[in-house]
């Protein structure tokens, strides 16, 4: 049934009165594929309207911080990629309130970090992934754009117990994580499944006045999209993972097909919600925030479209 989930007394309350979400505690069983929403200018409508609908004050300004990198090739990175170095960042976002903020997934500890140094040691600063975990306690919401151990171990592994029942897991990020997680460390027991907010929706859910929820199954099956809109008008999208560089948004290229095979990724789901995203970029002018990009997020924190470091 549908439920809310209110604010705790004097938590927030110009940012969250009212989370509208089909709370779903210890649903388990084989994954299903994800349904997924038409990519279209009606979606975008519904995205613009849902944006509205949770009342209070919107968010003021995007801020990042880039704790750790994998330094790959282009031609790993993007179809049609060439032979040079390319970095892939390791992100965490935060959406600013006058009065809070929300978290844009979790970051990782060293641990999670060694399984993506399967060929070689890659950048890590732990000051900057303490940044990220510090931030995850003051959070009046943490939302995970998919199940992965870079962008979910924050909260998966965090010792503060506080932090499951401000974080959002769709059903489908939820269900993998249970059943079969990327890698043993973030592994979501059955037990602890019930204290997260566990969230089940067709296409779009607002969770705070200006952010949107928007389903993005195909990289993995519970990738979701992230609309916000700012107080002062400007729009923005986190893509996540949907692409691994701004230059796949922006060239509506895919990743190559070896990698798409290698992470088990749907390249016809991808490959429609690249087109969607282009054309938000193009005809809507839009911020496309990609949480792996390393040339884009720099130049729109020197365009102060974002800002560098966590409030």
């Amino acid at each position: 049934m549908n439920m809310f989930f209110p604010v705790p007394a004097g938590r927030l309350p110009l940012i969250l009165y009212v989370i509208p979400l089909l709370l779903l505690a210890g649903c388990g069983g084989k994954q299903k594929k994800t349904a997924m929403p038409d990519y279209d200018d009606a979606l975008l409508l519904k995205v613009r309207n849902a944006a509205l609908t949770i009342p209070g004050s919107l968010p003021e300004g995007i801020n990042y911080i880039k704790y750790a990198a994998s330094i790959r090739k282009w031609k790993d990175i993007v179809e049609d990629g060439g032979n040079d170095d390319a970095t892939m960042a390791r992100t965490a976002f935060q959406i600013s309130y006058p009065d809070g903020y929300i978290m844009v997934d979790a970051g990782m500890d060293r641990a999670v970090h060694h399984f993506f140094e399967k060929e070689s040691a890659q950048p890590f600063d732990d000051s900057l992934a303490n940044k990220v975990s510090e931030a995850l306690q003051d959070a009046r919401l943490v939302l995970i754009t998919h199940e992965h151990g870079d962008h979910v171990a924050g909260v998966i592994r965090n010792a503060n117990n506080t932090l499951a029942g401000k974080t959002v897991l769709t059903k489908e990020q939820a269900d993998v994580l249970t059943n079969e997680p990327q890698m043993p460390e973030i592994k979501l027991d059955e037990s602890k499944r019930n204290q997260y907010i566990i969230a089940d929706f067709e296409s779009v859910l607002p969770v705070a006045p200006g952010v949107v929820l928007i389903k993005a199954p195909g990289h993995t099956s519970g990738e979701i999209m992230i609309y916000t809109k700012l107080k002062n008008g400007k729009e923005y999208i986190f893509a996540g993972d949907v692409s691994w560089s701004f230059k796949g948004v922006e060239e509506k290229k895919l990743k190559p097909k070896s990698e798409r095979k290698r992470v088990g990724e749907d390249g016809d789901n991808v490959e429609k919600q690249l087109s969607w995203l282009n054309d938000r970029l193009l005809r809507d002018k839009m911020v496309i925030l990609v949480s792996h990009d390393d040339i884009m997020l720099p130049q729109y924190v020197a365009q102060k479209v974002i800002g560098l470091g966590f409030k």
